[in-house]
């Protein structure tokens, strides 16, 4: 975990962030009908951490700062969410696929350059229960999995050594718990929808932990748009494998509900 104190920092204000899944909630039911939401969204997400290299050879630091270079190191990002409620119950889904790619010169001797190529399929699915409703606002408890599929290639330039390249992909599975909510600001369309998910527990990675916050409008009772902010963090290693990595940036959605 590279930012133990952030970590401390996001645990100790869970209760007021308001919790985990999609980029917009911008309703709420406790009737007996099925109530449907879909929203895709767009996390342009920077990339920051450890990958493992050769064997006998440290990890490489992996840095692709969103304000700085980040547009131009994604190759390809497809993100959506869908829900389905019925009173209290729900379930969710959040398909997330990045291709982040970078460049760089190393400082040793050995090899002149490292290019860094990563594949993340991110899928989680959840059951929701409803903890708390009022009126234009919730608070959800969810509970589920989170697959995660990452396939990593590195190339690293001729040195004092040849120039060699490593792949490697890894799948695995960590259970996740958290909570979701939504609140209005006032009377106004304008509203603030947040989440938090702790998962792995050394199921699957050794720990992970994903927040995000929104603000949101309701353009009309089915739809609505949000701007926030994205952080997850996952530390996993297994036989030489390692993805301690953080990807963090800002997040746009639309959603609709009907």
């Amino acid at each position: 975990m590279k930012n133990p104190k952030a970590l401390r920092f996001v645990l100790c204000t869970v209760p007021f962030v308001l919790v985990w899944c999609t980029p917009a909630y911008a309703g709420t039911s406790s009737s007996g009908k099925w109530d449907f939401q879909i929203a895709p969204y767009v996390w342009l997400a920077g990339l920051e951490g450890k990958t493992a290299t050769l064997p006998g050879f440290p990890p490489a630091d992996i840095d692709v700062d969103f304000f700085d270079d980040v547009l131009g190191n994604i190759n390809g990002a497809l993100m959506l969410v869908g829900e389905a409620r019925k009173g209290c119950f729900g379930i969710v889904m959040d398909v997330a696929y990045t291709d982040i790619e970078f460049e760089e010169s190393t400082p040793g001797p050995f090899f002149s350059f490292i290019k860094s190529s990563t594949k993340t399929w991110i899928v989680s699915a959840a059951g929701l229960y409803r903890l708390v409703e009022q009126e234009r606002a919730f608070l959800d408890a969810i509970g589920g999995i989170r697959y995660w599929s990452v396939d990593s290639e590195l190339s690293l330039g001729a040195g004092l050594l040849r120039p060699r390249k490593v792949s490697n992909k890894e799948d695995w599975v960590d259970p996740i718990i958290g909570l979701k909510g939504l609140t209005p600001i006032g009377e106004s369309k304008f509203f603030v929808s947040g989440a938090f998910a702790l998962g792995g527990f050394t199921v699957g990675s050794d720990l992970m932990w994903d927040v995000w916050a929104n603000l949101g409008y309701q353009w009309t009772k089915g739809f609505s748009t949000t701007l926030g902010y994205r952080y997850l963090d996952v530390d996993y290693e297994k036989d030489g494998f390692l993805y301690d990595v953080a990807q963090h940036g800002p997040i746009l959605g639309l959603s609709w509900r009907w």
